[in-house]
């Protein structure tokens, strides 16, 4: 597991937003590693991981979004039943709380990152 660096920018949501935003980060070749995007009106916060935060950063000051930068927990698991509960379960048994994770499949590898913020970060960066 490392830490990573999260962008939380709030969107308004509405039908193509997303779009522009995910359109925009490709124009600067910004790749998202991870995505989360709640399912709420008015607006709403956008979490990512993406493989270029200097030029994500920038992207979003051009388009005037507010957002937030922070770490968060990345952790490579295999995608195969019970993986994330084996993570989940060495997290909880070091008295660690999850406050929400999100996930990107690597298709073909077999492998899954999981993205989790966590009630205590450098704690939860030793787990092994």
């Amino acid at each position: 597991m490392t830490v990573t660096k999260q962008l939380s920018v709030m969107m308004e949501n509405k039908r193509g937003a997303l779009a522009e935003l995910c359109s925009r980060l490709a124009e600067k070749a910004v790749n998202i590693v991870g995505l989360m995007v709640p399912e709420q009106m008015g607006v709403a916060p956008i979490h990512m991981v993406v493989n270029n935060g200097d030029a994500a950063r920038k992207v979003l000051e051009a388009m005037g979004l507010q957002f937030t930068e922070g770490d968060v927990l990345a952790a490579q698991v295999s995608d195969r039943p019970g993986a994330l509960g084996k993570l989940t379960r060495k997290l909880a048994d070091h008295n660690l709380d999850v406050k929400y994770a999100y996930a990107t499949i690597h298709q073909g590898v077999g492998k899954a990152t999981v993205i989790l913020a966590v009630s205590d970060l450098a704690a939860a960066a030793k787990v092994r």
